[in-house]
């Protein structure tokens, strides 16, 4: 509405500032609002006026956004999480800090993410310094890892989208990479060849692994106080699932528990070398023993993850059902069993040979010929029964008689014959003509 002099109320012109302003007063507060022309400020001060007497006006809405990095923001994040694996968490955010931490969330695009991926998988390992001429260079990061860490930052960015910082996720629609499966474990003359180049302390945390099934961390981080070797079983609180879990303990597992002796100087039942009141570096362990164990055995393509493998194919190879091994391994999800329990080849191939039709369609013949033969009743006399249609001429009719000292024998006649004997022949003349037949 225009004013005396022309003027529009609640827009105004400021000293030494550019555009059009508008000015509110809400609740005794004054508020100003910046316009590039004078229609603008016009059509933004109808709307707020309006908003207010509706008792839908947010001074926010229209206040410029306070924006943040996402160094910053993954440092926050960091210091709310409750995830077990914080070690793993701070490690993606230490590499998201590099790649894209001076960014601010806005500013991130589904293109950014595109780059940095395809970065990621062409990125090689340094060459060593004494490398032969003929050396290929292997990735940095395979595509595992990768996806791991863009798994990271997809759920970053989701707490800002939930926090009301972004709009939309970027890589929500993010395309990731196909993975790899690892089912592989230890054979049998594969564990007896790293039993044998394994120092025996160092092979009882080998062989506790394979009898428990229990991961790194898990068995790593066990304590005396989860233990009860009277009922045999481990108690561990929040697992990797997220509730507390009983792993029943085998007899092998009970004796090897009864072996330590870290419960008189330690609370963890495996303890540090150096300091007992914090437990073993699990990652030292690999890199001393287990590692170089494995190079001297000649295995490969095993880590420790392997072992629990191991654990789940022994027993399902040796006939325990899969919700059994779904309750000793913790799994949530039958499926996931279902990865980890599968079967050796040479298991697969007798499954396969037990319904193959070699060898059994022989013994079914032979089975079905002896039960006829043992059905077979001794007959003095054959003759064919009134009323029954006799068959063509030249038709070959086959019998078989088994007189009373066990003979069996088998002879061939025509139906001329046969009709011949039975219109002119006596019961005893009948008789004579068969034994001609069977001489």
């Amino acid at each position: 509405m225009a004013r005396k002099g022309g003027q529009d109320r609640g827009i105004t012109q400021r000293k030494g500032r550019k555009g059009w302003w508008v000015r509110l007063y809400i609740n005794g507060r004054e508020r100003w609002y910046r316009c590039d022309t004078k229609s603008q400020a016009k059509a933004l001060y109808g709307r707020l006026k309006a908003d207010i007497r509706e008792g839908t006006f947010f001074p926010e809405k229209f206040a410029p956004r306070k924006d943040i990095t996402l160094r910053a923001w993954i440092l926050r994040c960091l210091e709310g999480s409750t995830n077990l694996n914080i070690e793993g968490e701070r490690r993606y955010g230490r590499r998201w800090s590099l790649l894209l931490g001076k960014r601010m969330l806005a500013d991130i695009s589904r293109e950014d993410c595109r780059q940095v991926q395809a970065k990621m998988r062409t990125k090689l390992k340094p060459r060593p310094t004494n490398a032969p001429k003929d050396f290929q260079p292997k990735r940095r990061w395979s595509d595992a890892t990768i996806n791991r860490h863009f798994a990271f930052l997809r759920h970053v960015l989701m707490l800002a989208v939930k926090d009301s910082k972004l709009t939309q996720n970027p890589v929500s629609g993010l395309k990731f990479f196909p993975e790899v499966k690892r089912t592989r474990f230890l054979a049998e003359d594969e564990l007896v060849r790293l039993r044998g180049v394994m120092q025996q302390g160092d092979w009882e945390l080998v062989a506790f692994a394979i009898e428990t099934g229990l991961r790194r961390g898990e068995q790593f981080g066990l304590r005396w106080d989860q233990v009860d070797l009277e009922n045999g079983v481990l108690t561990l609180p929040l697992p990797k699932g997220g509730k507390t879990r009983h792993v029943p303990l085998s007899e092998e597992a009970k004796a090897t528990l009864r072996s330590f002796g870290s419960f008189l100087r330690s609370a963890w039942v495996f303890p540090g070398l150096k300091d007992v009141t914090q437990p073993m570096d699990s990652r030292a362990f690999l890199r001393r023993s287990f590692e170089p164990g494995l190079r001297k055995a000649g295995i490969v393509g095993v880590c420790w993850h392997s072992l629990r493998h191991t654990a789940a194919s022994r027993r399902v190879m040796a006939g325990v059902d899969l919700v059994s091994v779904k309750e000793i391994l913790g799994h949530r999800d039958i499926q996931t069993t279902l990865r980890y329990a599968h079967l050796a080849p040479g298991h697969l191939r007798d499954a396969v040979n037990r319904g193959s039709l070699s060898g059994t369609v022989t013994k079914t013949v032979t089975s079905q010929e002896v039960e006829w033969k043992e059905e077979m009743q001794p007959v003095d006399y054959m003759v064919r029964p009134e009323g029954i249609e006799p068959p063509t001429p030249g038709s070959e009719v086959r019998c078989s008689i088994q007189l009373s000292y066990g003979r069996m024998c088998y002879f061939k006649h025509f139906e001329g014959d046969l009709v011949k004997d039975r219109s002119r022949a006596s019961s005893h003349q009948r008789e004579e003509r068969l034994n001609q037949l069977i001489d």
